[in-house]
């Protein structure tokens, strides 16, 4: 909903979203000890000054306490004169003629930016110009009114002078400029929620402008809009990659790189067999060691979850080709591409096959080995460690904001 009941029974407003951000210059350094200074016909004075809960500045200016009774004494609350009048349409001498006044935030309609957010609600921002620009006595008499009259008097203030003589006439509809006999929507803005007042402000259009606008934007261009061409990437880790065979480039890599620790994967094993893989026939008589090796280690934990004593294979042998060939042949979601027949005839056969087929064979014996015992217990150690950390780390934090919050205690009390 666009509106909220107070405290006090009043409809508060949630403000509509800020269109556009303002360019902002750098932020200038704050001086902490500004002292004595007059700024605009206003005296501030840090330590004799009194604050204003509204603006939150201490100034000499003449300002209102709150009479409100609380458990320690009288609410500590006052609101300078300006505030008072501008915010709340309230003078402040005329309140402190009466007795037992008490300040907008004890009577639940407080529109600072403090109490605003504490309730949900996005702060107003500078709006006393727009509630003056629009008939009202005052931000509250604004706010009051509901989003629609926020957004409608933000736009009216927004407007040149000659316009807004015309609503002054009381001709709403010209000041607006939606004479020719529409609503005066504006676009954007009517639902928008949770953002602040002060935003650039959309432009008035019509019913008519509106729904046209929404009808383009729903319909399909005419002309075919042409993506530029690519660069296909062919290159893993030094190797050159068919297209086709980038995807299983990629899974194997990734593989080797999460479990290098379990299969004790040497640091630049995994490059080093995708170039030599890649290599087609440059490869010598027998399978170079390192993709040997690699074999070897997938097969032994492969065994091992299938209770079998892992063979003692040697890297010049035919076994550890033939063995991977049988598990290809007994596997039940084996891909037509793997070559059984050629793997059944040792290294010989493994020669004849072509990049891609052996990189399928080694993507073949990592997801063998994925699937075994000692790579889950692996994942979940992991993931428990992970949790392990992630709580001691929360612990650690909580004991450093228990230690800050013990010294600003300390601080206060000396």
């Amino acid at each position: 909903s666009m509106a909220k009941k107070g405290a006090g029974g009043e409809e508060s407003v949630v403000v509509p979203a800020q269109t556009e951000q303002a360019k902002q210059g750098p932020p200038r350094k704050r001086n902490p000890c500004p002292g004595i200074r007059c700024v605009g016909g206003r005296i501030y004075d840090p330590e004799n000054g009194k604050t204003c809960h509204q603006c939150r500045q201490k100034t000499m200016d003449f300002a209102v306490a709150c009479t409100q009774p609380r458990k320690k004494g009288l609410c500590p609350i006052h609101f300078c004169h300006k505030c008072l009048f501008n915010r709340y349409g309230e003078n402040a001498e005329d309140m402190t003629k009466e007795a037992g006044w008490t300040c907008p935030k004890c009577r639940g309609i407080c529109n600072c930016s403090f109490c605003r957010k504490k309730k949900g609600e996005t702060p107003t921002g500078i709006l006393a110009h727009a509630a003056k620009a629009s008939g009202h006595s005052s931000v509250h008499d604004l706010l009051i009114k509901g989003s629609d009259m926020v957004v409608a008097a933000q736009t009216l203030s927004s407007l040149p002078k000659k316009i807004k003589k015309e609503h002054k006439k009381g001709n709403i509809k010209r000041a607006l400029g939606t004479d020719d006999g529409t609503d005066g929507l504006l676009a954007q803005g009517d639902d928008n929620t949770g953002t602040d007042l002060n935003a650039l402000l959309p432009v008035p259009i019509s019913k008519k402008l509106k729904k046209d606008i929404r009808n383009e934007s729903t319909d399909v261009p005419g002309t075919k809009i042409e993506l530029p061409i690519g660069t296909p990437v062919t290159d893993i880790a030094g190797a050159e990659l068919e297209v086709d065979d980038v995807g299983s480039a990629l899974q194997f890599h990734e593989f080797c790189r999460t479990f290098a620790e379990v299969l004790k994967i040497r640091k630049g094993q995994p490059e080093k067999v995708l170039q030599v893989i890649t290599g087609g026939g440059r490869i010598g008589r027998e399978v170079p060691s390192v993709v040997a090796d690699l074999h070897i280690s997938l097969l032994s934990v492969i065994q091992e979850d299938r209770e079998e004593n892992p063979s003692d294979y040697s890297r010049n042998g035919d076994a550890w080709i033939i063995d991977t060939g049988k598990y290809i042949s007994e596997s039940t979601v084996i891909s037509k591409e793997l070559p059984v027949d050629c793997l059944s005839q040792g290294v010989l056969g493994y020669k004849k096959l072509s990049p891609s087929l052996k990189l399928h064979v080694l993507n073949f014996l990592c997801d063998e080995a994925l699937s075994t015992t000692t790579l889950k217990n692996w994942v979940l150690k992991q993931h428990e460690s992970a949790t392990e950390r992630k709580v001691a780390a929360r612990e650690k934090f909580r004991a450093v904001k228990e230690k800050e919050k013990e010294l600003k205690e300390k601080l206060t009390i000396k």
